[in-house]
C-alpha cells in the first residue's frame, strides 16, 4: 500500500545570536498561557522557549491561513504541545518545536503529526539521536520510547506507525532531522531574522 502525500510541510527557524527584541518577547509571553508563562524561566532557555512558540504561531497561521492566538496553543507536561481544535475536537495541525546552541526552528503539517528535532554540536552519533528523537517528539511519547524506534534508510517504525524522514542542512553545525506520520509533497522553509519574530 503506497502511503498518500499531504500538503506542505513548513519549517520556520531563527538565530538567538541576533538582537533580542524585548518589548516583542515580553508582549507575546503576556498572552501566553498563565502555566506556559510560569514554565519559562528566565535565560538563554527561556528565550528559545518563547521563540519557539512565536515560530509555531507564524508556521500554524500559513497552514491555516488566518492568524493563531497565543491562546490557542495548549501546553502540557504530559503531552506535546498542540493547537487547540474547535469544540475539543482533535487539531486539524499538528507542530513540534526544537532548539538547541543558537537555533530554534519550528516545524508545522496539516492532517497528520510531525516531529523535529535539532542538536547543536559535531558528534557523529547526533543524526541518529536526532533522527529517533523527531519520531518519539511526533508521536507525543516520552523519552523512555526512544529504544522502540527503528531507523532505516527512508524513516522510522515505531510502535507500528511508519515514519517519513527528512535531514535538514539550514543549521550550520547542528543536526537536524524531521519525521512525518505521512508522506509529504513539499517543505517550505523560511529563516525568520529575530527582529521580525514577534511583529505582525
Amino acid at each position: 500500500m503506497q502511503a498518500v502525500e499531504s500538503q506542505t510541510l513548513i519549517l520556520y527557524h531563527t538565530d538567538l545570536r541576533d538582537q533580542w527584541p524585548e518589548e516583542g518577547a515580553r508582549a507575546l509571553r503576556a498572552r501566553l498561557p498563565y502555566l506556559k508563562r510560569l514554565s519559562l524561566g528566565r535565560g538563554q532557555a527561556a528565550r528559545a522557549s518563547l521563540a519557539g512558540v512565536a515560530l509555531a504561531l507564524r508556521a500554524l497561521a500559513r497552514l491555516r491561513g488566518a492568524p493563531v492566538q497565543p491562546r490557542e496553543l495548549a501546553f502540557s507536561t504530559q503531552a506535546k504541545p498542540q493547537l487547540a481544535g474547535p469544540g475539543g475536537a482533535p487539531p486539524a495541525w499538528d507542530f513540534s518545536i526544537s532548539h538547541s546552541g543558537p537555533f530554534v526552528g519550528c516545524a508545522a503539517l496539516g492532517g497528520a503529526q510531525v516531529g523535529f528535532d535539532l542538536e547543536f554540536g559535531s558528534d557523529a552519533r547526533l543524526p541518529e539521536w536526532v533522527a529517533r528523537e523527531a519520531v518519539v517528539k511526533g508521536a507525543g511519547l516520552g523519552v523512555r520510547a526512544l529504544r522502540e524506534v527503528q531507523l532505516s534508510a527512508a524513516g522510522a517504525t515505531c510502535r507500528g506507525a511508519r515514519w517519513h524522514a527528512r535531514t535538514l542542512e539550514h543549521f550550520p553545525g547542528a543536526a537536524a532531522c524531521l519525521m512525518t506520520s505521512t508522506a509529504v509533497r513539499e517543505l517550505v522553509v523560511r529563516a525568520v531574522p529575530l527582529a521580525e519574530l514577534f511583529g505582525p
